[in-house]
């Protein structure tokens, strides 16, 4: 039962709810804030400012990176290619991921992925600015895109990368841009990156997540 109003006891109350009050209110605001903290440290909420070519005629042609950056970055990632394709046993299971043209037999692209097969190199992934250190990434048509024309690409690691078509600058999630693949994995037919988060263009029309084909 609350104390008469007046009494000593009633003041005392309602200074104890003023305290429990603001000491709430404290508590609400200084949450919120530590979310926005925490949003802003987690790398998977970050994007980089990326550009996305099909060769690196087409790079240097669009003048937002050197000639010379364009054809370095393109040869890494060529090399990046031969070492880390994603690699399946049946054609069928490869041209179902990336598209009925876009599969080779591996031991065009390197010895040992002889008995395999790999998806082609559509095109490669490169940072805006040489400051943001991306590492280049060969980038390969996902299945839902290849047929359409719709610019769709998919990273060895099974991330997907929207670009308008003809390539150019895009947004990519940080976590998947600088997470380039060292070597092969085999792809099952459970699906090429069966999880996953989105990646959207530059200009915001599409997204999408990790490709399972």
């Amino acid at each position: 039962m609350a104390p008469p109003p007046g009494t000593p006891d009633a003041a005392a109350e309602a200074r104890r709810r003023k305290r429990s009050v603001a000491i709430s209110l404290v508590l609400v605001a200084g949450a919120g804030t530590a979310a926005l903290v925490l949003a802003g440290l987690d790398p998977s909420q970050k994007e980089e400012d990326a550009l996305v070519y099909e060769n690196p005629a087409a790079c240097a042609a669009q003048g937002l990176r050197s000639a010379e950056a364009c054809t370095t970055d393109h040869a890494a990632a060529l090399a990046a290619y031969a070492s880390s394709a994603p690699r399946y046993r049946t054609l069928d299971e490869c041209r179902g991921h990336h598209g009925p043209d876009g599969c080779v037999a591996g031991e065009t692209v390197v010895a040992d992925a002889a008995g395999f097969f790999v998806p082609v190199m559509a095109a490669y992934l490169l940072g805006r600015t040489v400051e943001q250190a991306l590492p280049p990434q060969p980038l390969y048509r996902h299945a839902d895109e290849a047929t359409g024309g719709g610019g769709g690409y998919c990273t060895g690691a099974g991330g997907r990368v929207f670009a308008a078509r003809g390539g150019g600058a895009t947004h990519v999630a940080s976590r998947v841009a600088r997470a380039a693949p060292s070597s092969p994995r085999t792809v099952t037919s459970g699906g090429f990156g069966a999880t996953g988060r989105a990646f959207s263009s530059a200009s915001g029309s599409r997204s999408g997540g990790f490709g399972g084909g």
